[in-house]
């Protein structure tokens, strides 16, 4: 199989990162959902597009903030590598984390509904994530560990899963998070017009996520520190697992207690 690494492509003297089409590609395919979901609920679309782009750029930079926390040792040392994006170094929790921060300022500036648009937004977001796993599956990013599976897959010099185990065959568990992230579009679709109340759609891709990062992290080989004899990543998972639950029983309550007072 065809694994270009980091460097998807050359035209000429200039290198097409994999990272970069992965980020153009979810932009342009979630601006085309955001778009679309959001003429249809009469929200204003110019505005949803801003919004799109907003979360997208605070996704890029919550990401590259979370993964340079945790490896501080080596980027204290290396500080001139901090901005160097294109080179990997992604932490896709943290860069989900960037988004909703920007996306909440962003609704509240333009007096947009926050859950409906969270609505909106959710199945552009898991279909961003997806297309991002598969970009890493092809750079050779966010591996799995080794394994003699007739799943593993064998990488080829200049890869980053090359650097950490060689030739040895590792299982590819961003692939496994790319479907993952397609069952939960799937899902999303299946249930958007038949949810309880504004806001769960969102909701439900945050618990469906963290369950299905939850599992895979067992099977990483580059995740980062550990917690409690956790990954970080899995820890993040069950609190964000929690708060979203937690979110969804007040909505719950809130949307039947403004039904009652409807009566």
């Amino acid at each position: 199989m065809w694994f270009p690494g980091p460097v998807l492509f050359r035209v000429g003297p200039i290198a097409i990162n994999t990272l970069g089409v992965s980020v153009a590609l979810s932009t342009l395919l979630g601006l085309w959902i955001v778009n679309r979901e959001a003429r249809k609920q009469n929200i204003n679309a110019d505005y949803m597009v801003e919004f799109a782009l907003y979360c997208v750029l605070g996704g890029v930079i919550g990401a590259r903030l979370w993964y340079v926390l945790f490896k501080w040792p080596y980027y204290a040392a290396h500080p001139g590598e901090i901005l160097m994006v294109w080179m990997g170094g992604l932490a896709l929790q943290g860069g989900i984390l960037g988004g909703i921060l920007i996306g909440i300022w962003l609704a509240k500036k333009h007096k947009l509904p926050v859950w409906q648009v969270a609505d909106i937004v959710a199945p552009a977001l898991i279909l961003g994530m997806s297309i991002g796993r598969l970009s890493d599956f092809l750079a050779g990013d966010a591996y799995g560990i080794p394994s003699d599976s007739f799943l593993a897959v064998t990488y080829p010099p200049g890869t980053f899963v090359y650097h950490a185990f060689g030739s040895t065959p590792v299982l590819p568990t961003p692939l496994f998070e790319a479907i993952g992230d397609l069952v939960i579009l799937g899902i999303l679709f299946l249930i958007k017009h038949r949810k309880p109340f504004q806001g769960f759609l969102f909701l439900l891709m945050l618990e469906l996520y963290s369950i299905l990062r939850f599992s895979l992290e067992f099977w990483r080989g580059d995740s980062l520190s550990t917690v409690f004899n956790l990954k970080t990543a899995q820890v993040t998972a069950l609190l964000t697992i929690i708060i979203a639950i937690g979110f969804m029983i007040r909505r719950y309550r809130q949307t039947k207690n403004y039904q009652r007072e409807k009566i």
